[in-house]
């Protein structure tokens, strides 16, 4: 029974992974669509002009998280139950 939660779980950290690498896909296809947007977007939150330097630092943010809290604990659930 509990081979199977933790699978449940490693299956659900996956997704959640996969949707949060989609997310960021998407977000990166907004960022090319609408870069007038975003510019003057990025000049109202971090007061600078440089549109590419805030938003290289927000997704790196964004994938460092997406990495952190959903990739690693389903990577090592799946090497846990693996043997």
């Amino acid at each position: 029974m509990k081979k199977e939660k933790m699978l449940e779980v490693r299956n659900m950290l996956y997704k959640m992974a996969l949707m949060g690498f989609v997310l960021f896909f998407i977000g990166l296809a907004f960022c090319a669509a609408f870069p007038k947007f975003l510019e003057w977007y990025s000049h109202m939150l971090f007061g600078t002009g440089n549109i590419s330097q805030a938003l290289l630092l927000l997704m790196g943010i964004w994938e460092s998280l997406i990495i952190t809290f959903f990739l690693i604990p389903a990577l090592a659930i799946h090497w846990q139950y693996r043997k």
